[in-house]
């Protein structure tokens, strides 16, 4: 069983607020990789809402997220990966705005996009959210738990917890392929 596949632990409190911001990362990443598949149309709509979510909610969690969690991440490697994927997907983000306008995005970009913003999101929940847990002090956890508190309260969070203005498709599953 590869480390992506390792189940994720019961979440700490202070991590809960950016594994809420990951179900959106992951909607996203599951909209771009059924469009892949599907016609132009499909695309260039599964590339406009990523865009709008990476502008609104995704790019900033990945600068909370390199600016809190680094610290707590007791391997250089791993501190390492954090950042250079989120670069990777950054370009990404920032190639898909040229691809937006072509006449038929490339639907292999469009399934690759997906595909990496899944794998990090799986990667970060399976991996990186437990060794914080495992190894940060009571301390560092106290005062990420103050931190992504005052994040939650920046986010336009509905009771559940999810973000209020997705639209009622957002609001399924992420894996469900239905």
């Amino acid at each position: 069983m590869s480390e992506s596949d390792t189940p994720p632990n019961k979440r700490h409190e202070a991590l809960i607020p950016l594994s809420r911001d990951h179900y959106v990362g992951l909607v996203h990443a599951h909209r771009l990789m059924k469009a892949a598949s599907k016609d132009r149309v499909a695309r260039h709509k599964a590339l406009a809402d990523f865009l709008e979510a990476w502008r609104t909610e995704i790019e900033p969690h990945f600068r909370d997220e390199e600016r809190l969690l680094p610290p707590l991440i007791p391997a250089q490697a791993d501190r390492r990966r954090l950042i250079d994927d989120h670069a990777a997907i950054t370009r990404a983000a920032e190639e898909a705005m040229v691809k937006r306008r072509a006449v038929d995005p490339d639907p292999e970009f469009v399934e690759r996009l997906g595909l990496d913003l899944e794998e990090h999101i799986r990667w970060e929940e399976r991996v990186v959210f437990n060794l914080v847990q495992e190894n940060a002090s009571p301390g560092q956890l106290e005062a990420l738990t103050e931190a992504t508190a005052q994040l939650e309260r920046s986010r336009n969070r509905g009771r559940d917890g999810r973000e209020t203005d997705l639209d009622a498709s957002t609001q399924t599953d992420p894996s469900d392929d239905s």
